[in-house]
């Protein structure tokens, strides 16, 4: 299977022909940066910044909007990733709604899941949501989200 990451016409060839002629390609060895011969870099082809490793100021601000009783400690702690996209689409019931509960359904199969700790954390969230928002169903939002 081919790298998600490599556009499917890789140059294989120093020279790329273009419009007004032949360009060459300039591979930096020492990162993933290509230029051509006019000096300029191509950003076609590079990967987007990595998510955030840590909860962002925002999420902390969230969390610290939420009853003690539904503040995900666990999730924090284990995938600040994930506690702060909760975060992000917090204000969007849809598609709040269906990312939660795509947390909670493995859609892709044979994935490990989480821990206890943090299911609890994601469910109380889930219960808490559904209270702020009584009028969701959590299954429809959930399908939708999937595409079906």
């Amino acid at each position: 299977m081919p790298s998600i990451y490599r556009p499917k016409h890789s140059v294989t060839n120093p020279e790329v022909d273009v419009v007004s002629g032949t360009a060459r390609v300039h591979v930096d060895s020492r990162s993933s940066r290509r230029e051509t011969d006019d000096g300029q870099t191509e950003w076609a082809g590079r990967r987007k910044a990595q998510p955030a490793t840590m909860i962002l100021p925002a999420t902390r601000t969230w969390m610290n909007s939420l009853p003690l009783d539904y503040r995900p400690q666990a999730l924090g702690i284990r995938f600040p990733r994930i506690l702060n996209l909760i975060a992000a689409s917090w204000d969007n019931p849809k598609d709040c709604s269906a990312f939660i509960s795509s947390l909670l359904h493995d859609q892709r199969g044979g994935r490990k899941g989480f821990p206890p700790e943090v299911v609890a954390d994601i469910h109380d969230l889930r219960v808490y949501y559904a209270k702020l928002h009584p009028i969701i169903d959590w299954d429809e939002s959930f399908d939708n989200k999937r595409g079906h």
